[in-house]
């Protein structure tokens, strides 16, 4: 798959998992998160962040990404 968040978000994946953790030590919801991301993303902007895991279903199908290997993707650089 190779880095396959990292093309979504066009190459900026380092930056958003930092962004990401900070959110998460903060106590802000994956929501909220997402939500203040998308106003400075165009990548998100349209999407209904409201119920995250059913858009990222429907973004990773559009996409024809896995979203299991995505999803141990996102685990694997949250470790690193």
């Amino acid at each position: 798959m190779g880095n396959s968040i990292l093309n979504f978000f066009g190459g900026s994946n380092g930056n958003i998992m930092m962004q990401a953790i900070g959110a998460m030590m903060r106590g802000e919801s994956p929501q909220t998160f997402m939500q203040n991301l998308a106003k400075s993303n165009p990548a998100l902007r349209g999407l209904d962040l409201t119920d995250i895991n059913a858009t990222a279903q429907k973004v990773c199908q559009e996409h024809g990404v896995d979203a299991a290997k995505l999803t141990a993707e996102i685990k694997q650089n949250i470790i690193k």
